[in-house]
């Protein structure tokens, strides 16, 4: 089985909002720092989870 490796960071828009996003295409608009980072966290590591019950 392949592994599907996510990398989630996070970028300050121009309004003072944080965007969360990922190579692989999500992404989520409107955070905070702190809320994007945990964004980022769980999405990237949500993979390793799906995979790992498989």
């Amino acid at each position: 089985m392949e592994t599907i490796m996510c990398y989630a960071d996070t970028i300050t828009e121009t309004d003072g909002t944080v965007t969360a996003f990922c190579y692989c295409g999500w992404v989520e608009k409107g955070h905070t720092q702190k809320s994007a980072d945990e964004a980022a966290y769980a999405h990237q590591n949500a993979q390793d989870a799906d995979i790992a019950t498989a």
